[in-house]
């Protein structure tokens, strides 16, 4: 079964993947699982105070083995 999983970061910068690179890696340690396609984006989204941040975020598709 195919089965999906996102991460998000909690940076505004979207230089800071390497962050999303970690989690995916951990997930991949800890789970028996194979990776079907890695998609990376950034999402815009305003704080507050209207300022608009940058959110890099990153979905996992895999198959549990």
């Amino acid at each position: 079964m195919t089965k999906v999983k996102t991460f998000v970061t909690n940076s505004y910068n979207p230089a800071h993947h390497d962050r999303l690179d970690n989690s995916i890696n951990k997930f991949l340690e800890e789970n028996d699982v194979e990776v079907i396609d890695i998609k990376y984006s950034t999402c815009c989204c305003a704080d507050s105070m209207g300022k608009f941040q940058w959110i890099p975020t990153a979905m996992l598709i895999y198959k549990a083995k």
